[in-house]
């Protein structure tokens, strides 16, 4: 593989993983919004595909 290959698959890499990041802000501003909304755990959990306790993980990680 060239060096120019490396960095285009490195500038690759960087542009998803923030996307990933901004994906993930966008979910958790749901997730309390729907929290404050009363939806149910399970819901959440579910239409976000979750485990429920990675949605608890989130939501502590969230008021912390």
């Amino acid at each position: 593989m060239s060096e120019e290959e490396a960095r285009r698959l490195l500038a690759e890499v960087r542009k998803a993983s923030g996307s990933m990041e901004r994906a993930r802000s966008r979910r958790d501003q749901a997730i309390r919004e729907a929290m404050s909304a009363g939806v149910a755990r399970q819901e959440i959990a579910d239409a976000a595909g979750l485990e429920r306790s990675r949605l608890y993980k989130i939501l502590r990680e969230l008021t912390d």
